[in-house]
């Protein structure tokens, strides 16, 4: 019953597909209407029995149809048709006072569902014109019952309130069972949207081999650290001879090492520091709020760790890479891109001198 709730309340965590919702209603509609046959059976009003069997066997080749996912809009415009062919012709054997007229109320919204749902030819449905056809039946039936009159007459009075109460609740279940599906929709195709706009906006913030952030991420983090005039440290790295092991390993190996070194560079750093995977085989921290010597540490824990660590090849030999590191801070540079640049210096320095080591 929570779920029922939650789900013609517009608060489900996922809306049902076309083809559920066909199914659904029109075997639903089929039962009622076979319920309805049994009902004027016992009643002894002939002609509505048969409209209603009638009725109950179109839904239920629909819902045969439906259940195949075939042709689902056929399926929901026969529904719609019986809906109206319904409305009018109940109201020429019984009358307005019967209430048929709120199955042609009912027919209102369903256009809109149907635009929303299906498409044809890559092209929405119009609502309108369902709602200009059951406007046009209305009319239809207010004129041909105002000539003919009501074709079946009946004295009791409760029977003819009573199937006005069961018209009117009928009417208002299809309104409600349809706006519900649709507002439900809706939230659903917002959330998917939402969160898959999310997901392209981490990615486009993050290194998609390593998962690292990239540069623009880390442009970001630097801008908020300048507003606040904190003090911060770099470090850039390079994992020494890297080219040498693509070209002996391949670079499906070369990938493996790229990532166990971000690993590394992830167990170290401080949960407010941002890696970010700077070139090919080059990263740079940025540590804010980080003195010099903290920021020296930290490279020698990661150069500590990258020699420890063991890249396996395809065939499940084991072998070792290195790196160096450059590291300068803020108080030595008057803005981001020299403390990098300085960094940079001191790696390239370090390159030359033997590699393997933090400058």
């Amino acid at each position: 019953m929570r779920t029922i709730w939650d789900y013609i309340s517009a608060r489900a965590k996922q809306a049902l597909s076309a083809q559920q919702v066909m199914s659904l209603v029109v075997f639903s509609l089929g039962v009622f209407h076979v319920c309805l046959t049994v009902f004027f059976l016992f009643l002894l009003i002939l002609p509505m029995a048969a409209l209603n069997a009638v009725s109950a066997a179109l839904y239920f080749f629909c819902y045969m149809q439906a259940r195949k996912s075939k042709r689902l809009l056929l399926v929901f415009n026969l529904a719609y048709l019986e809906i109206i062919i319904y409305a009018v012709v109940g109201e020429l054997l019984m009358g307005i006072g019967t209430g048929f007229i709120f199955h042609m109320v009912a027919t209102l919204p369903l256009g809109y569902y149907a635009a929303y749902t299906f498409d044809v030819k890559d092209r929405r449905l119009n609502p309108m014109r369902y709602v200009i056809f059951s406007a046009a039946a209305f009319l239809a039936a207010q004129f041909l019952i105002h000539d003919i009159g009501p074709l079946f007459t009946y004295e009791n009075k409760r029977m003819g309130r009573l199937v006005y109460i069961m018209n009117y609740f009928a009417a208002g279940i299809v309104v409600v069972l349809f706006l519900s599906t649709l507002l439900n929709q809706i939230k659903c195709h917002e959330a998917q949207h939402r969160n898959q706009n999310e997901e392209l906006e981490k990615l486009s913030k993050t290194d998609s081999l390593t998962g690292l952030a990239n540069r623009r991420s880390l442009e970001e983090r630097y801008a908020s650290a300048r507003q606040s005039e904190l003090a911060y440290a770099v470090i850039l790295g390079d994992i020494d001879d890297f080219k040498a092991v693509n070209d002996t390993y391949g670079h499906n190996v070369g990938d493996n090492a790229l990532k166990a070194v971000a690993d590394i560079f992830k167990g170290i750093v401080r949960e407010g520091d941002t890696i970010c995977r700077w070139g090919g085989e080059e990263f740079l921290i940025f540590l804010p709020g980080c003195p010099f010597e903290n920021a020296r540490q930290r490279a020698n824990e990661i150069l500590d760790s990258v020699r420890k660590a063991e890249v396996r090849t395809e065939d499940g030999a084991i072998f070792h890479i290195t790196m160096t590191l450059g590291v300068a801070v803020s108080s030595e540079a008057a803005d981001f891109e020299e403390a990098v640049r300085k960094a940079d210096e001191r790696l390239y320095f370090g390159k030359q001198n033997g590699k393997n080591q933090v400058v």
